[in-house]
Formats: C-alpha cells, sequence, structure tokens
C-alpha cells in the first residue's frame, strides 16, 4: 500500500484496473458487475492501493460533501430534457407515436428510482467523482475528453461481447454514434462536476438521463420500426439525443468561458 500516488499515476491504474474488469466481467450476472466497478475501483484505489481513504481530504476529494444544488436543474434539463425533445423529434417525423402508459408500468418506475440512482452513482464517482480531478493536469476540457474515452472503452466489451446493450442495428454506426454521444456526455457531465464542485449534479444528470429514455422507450412511445428509433434516433445515444447534448454541451462551455473572462478582469477593472 502507498500513501499516496500523483494524479497521472492513479488515473493511469484506475483506467487499467476498471477497464480489465470491464473485459472480465461483461457478461456475469447481466453485467451488474461492470455496473458498479467503477465504484468498485475507487475503493480499491482509495482503501487498498493508497491510505487515501483513510483520510477526510481522500473522500472529500471525490465531491461528494457539496450537493451543487443550484446546478440540478442545469442537469436535469441537459439529460431528461433532452430526451424528451428527442422522442418528440422522432414522433414529429412520423417514427414514432405516444402512448399512455399502461400494465405494471408503475411498479417498473419504482424499481427504477431505486436502482437508477445506485447504478448512476457507482459510475459517477468513477468517472467524475475519482478520474476526472486527477486528469486535471492535462487542462479541464482535455480531462473531459480523456474521460470520455475511457468511458467508451469501458463500455464496449458490454456491447460486443453480450447481447444485453445496443444489440441491434448496424454495428458500426451504432457505434459511431454511442461514442459521440459519450464523448458529448462526459463534456456535460464533466463541466456540472467542475462548476458544482460536487459529484452529485452528474450523479442526478446520468439518473436522469436514462430514467427518460427508459420510460419513453418502453411506456411512452410506439413505433413499428424500433431500431431507427431507439438505436438511431432517440433511444440512449441516439443522433437527436447527440445532437441535443452536444448543443448543451456547447452553451454551457460558451458561457463557463465567459465567466472566466469576466472574473479574470474584475480585479483589473477595480484598479
Amino acid at each position: 500500500m502507498f500513501e499516496r500516488l500523483s494524479d497521472r499515476t492513479s488515473s493511469i491504474v484506475f483506467t487499467v484496473l476498471v477497464l480489465g474488469i470491464s473485459l472480465c466481467t461483461a457478461d456475469i450476472a447481466e453485467g451488474l458487475v461492470l455496473a458498479i466497478s467503477p465504484l468498485l475501483t475507487v475503493l480499491v484505489m482509495l482503501l487498498v492501493i493508497t491510505r487515501e481513504g483513510y483520510t477526510r481530504e481522500g473522500w472529500h476529494r471525490l465531491g461528494m460533501s457539496e450537493s451543487g444544488l443550484r446546478f440540478w436543474p442545469l442537469a436535469l434539463i441537459t439529460t431528461a430534457g433532452v430526451s424528451v425533445l428527442a422522442f418528440a423529434g422522432a414522433v414529429v417525423v412520423g417514427a414514432a407515436n405516444f402512448i399512455t402508459p399502461s400494465g405494471d408500468w408503475l411498479q417498473a418506475m419504482l424499481v427504477l428510482c431505486v436502482t437508477g440512482p445506485i447504478l448512476a452513482f457507482a459510475e459517477e464517482l468513477g468517472w467524475r467523482g475519482y478520474l476526472q480531478p486527477r486528469l486535471a493536469f492535462l487542462g479541464q476540457r482535455c480531462a473531459m475528453l480523456v474521460v470520455g474515452v475511457i468511458w467508451i472503452g469501458w463500455h464496449l466489451p458490454y456491447i460486443l461481447l453480450t447481447p444485453y446493450y445496443h444489440a441491434e442495428g448496424e454495428r458500426p454506426f451504432v457505434l459511431a454514434l454511442f461514442s459521440a454521444t459519450v464523448i458529448a456526455f462526459s463534456f456535460v457531465f464533466g463541466y456540472l462536476r467542475l462548476l458544482s464542485r460536487s459529484v452529485w449534479p452528474a450523479v442526478l444528470a446520468h439518473f436522469a438521463h436514462n430514467a427518460t429514455f427508459t420510460i419513453l422507450a418502453t411506456y411512452a412511445i410506439t413505433t413499428d420500426r424500433p431500431v431507427l428509433v431507439n438505436e438511431y434516433l432517440a433511444g440512449d445515444t441516439g443522433l437527436f439525443v447527440l445532437i441535443g447534448t452536444a448543443v448543451c454541451a456547447f452553451a454551457i462551455a460558451v458561457r463557463t468561458a465567459s465567466l472566466t473572462r469576466r472574473r479574470s478582469l474584475a480585479p483589473s477593472a477595480r484598479g
């Protein structure tokens, strides 16, 4: 056990471990071990490989001590809002129709509301809580990009080696859409983490995205072209979701840059 590791070394070890777990566990319990592997890897890094988890600062750096409450509306707009607009777009172009939920949808929603936040937390504590701050030496935008690339790599065994995730559609096209959308999400979630100094807005954003597209795709949309709607247009990483998320990421980046410039000019203006 090391007292601590440099951010560069920590990020490399974390990445090797989390990608290794992903590759080895993609088909175990329908991907459940893979889903919580970022959280498991954080615990290994903090409690086994280093002693950071035995100090208050080690846990504080994960961003769990602040709620980031003022950024929760932005988290919902850039995820749940984008998914709603994406499915609305699928309806507008005639690929799908909204329907009234029926059957046991309420029970399914309750299950989703219990398991969804847990799985979102398990991922975000790894990506935005642990890894992104340790990649800050690259520059914040580059850190978000690298986290996005690693996030894609972490998903690939689940997509390529199992039938559980993005198993339909033309594989090259699906992977291209998936990769581009994950990068866009990495910037949106990354900015939420950076601006709020908290991991919770990213957790909320992750859960809101997963829950909204699941609810809409399963209980609120009917279509005779499910692959077109759920894979290519409005599903988890469809084209409409990609466009909406990329626009949100760009808008947040521009706003953040503007605020940064104002703050940097404020002292000289007062002088």
